[in-house]
């Protein structure tokens, strides 16, 4: 499979795939931060499936505005985006074909265009809550990308 041109089945399949996070301290010691009201998030975690695809876990939260925050998981190795959550923007997000996206949206990779996240999609009209606390968006996203929060099997 080519990672760096998935097509849209490929894309939901990967999206399934079972994913650990590299160590499991460091993911729980994520959520510990994440449940601060305030203050600047900046994580990279390490995540792996059982093929050894290595994906980097992101999350950020800038200092001002701790409403604004996003989540993504991306491939290591190209640094394509496989599932990108954005909660309170500040800009709004303008499509390849010209819509223009406004609040809280997703990013699912797509080989339609060079920038695999360009295409935004509303929460509201995707298979992604509409939640907007960085609690709830983080365990939604773990449990929408299939990471466990659990050891590597046979590590």
């Amino acid at each position: 499979m080519d990672y760096g041109n998935l097509n849209d089945q490929e894309v939901q399949w990967v999206i399934k795939k079972l994913k650990y996070p590299k160590k499991l301290l460091s993911f729980e010691e994520i959520k510990i931060t994440i449940s601060s009201l305030f203050g600047r998030i900046d994580v990279d975690e390490l995540i792996v499936d059982n093929d050894d695809i290595q994906y980097l876990f992101h999350i950020f939260r800038g200092k001002r505005n701790p409403e604004r925050f996003s989540i993504h998981l991306r491939f290591k190795e190209t640094h394509d985006i496989l599932v990108r959550v954005d909660i309170n923007p500040s800009n709004k997000h303008i499509n390849p074909d010209g819509k223009i996206i406004l609040g809280n949206h997703i990013h699912i990779y797509s080989n339609k265009y060079p920038k695999r996240d360009s295409i935004a999609i509303p929460l509201e009209e995707s298979n992604f809550p509409n939640i907007n606390t960085i609690s709830d968006v983080f365990s939604e996203f773990i449990r929408y990308t299939n990471i466990r929060e659990e050891e590597i099997p046979n590590e």
